[in-house]
């Protein structure tokens, strides 16, 4: 995202991960692409650096309060449907790729599977 000052803002993947776990009914990574697009479009109303999270916060909040993303709505719905096993093994929630990466090979060593949206196997 880029900020006021023309540097560019990443948020930290324990920042994504404290969102969707706060967030639960908003797709936190829709939200962010659509925070990056309005700022890019919106140049006067960019954020600094200090100011960059609270935006953030306050953009998910009204997602939120607006009754959340309707990718995260049918998310929900599956929730209800996988195992306890398939919530364990769920590396859906990771951005970083080399994280990712590491724990699917973890899971499906341990478990023989992992889940990302969906029940995946060797």
């Amino acid at each position: 995202m880029k900020l006021n000052t023309g540097e560019t803002y990443t948020p930290d993947d324990k920042d994504v991960i404290g969102w969707q776990q706060t967030f639960k009914a908003v797709d936190v990574h829709q939200e962010l692409r659509a925070m990056e697009s309005w700022l890019d479009a919106n140049p006067t109303r960019r954020k600094t650096s200090k100011g960059i999270k609270r935006f953030i916060n306050s953009w998910l909040t009204r997602a939120q309060d607006k009754g959340g993303s309707p990718m995260a709505k049918a998310r929900t719905d599956s929730l209800r449907k996988r195992s306890v096993e398939d919530s364990l093994a769920d590396v859906s929630f990771i951005a970083n790729i080399e994280a990712k990466t590491a724990a699917i090979n973890y899971f499906l060593v341990k478990y023989g599977f992992y889940w990302d949206g969906e029940r995946k196997s060797a």
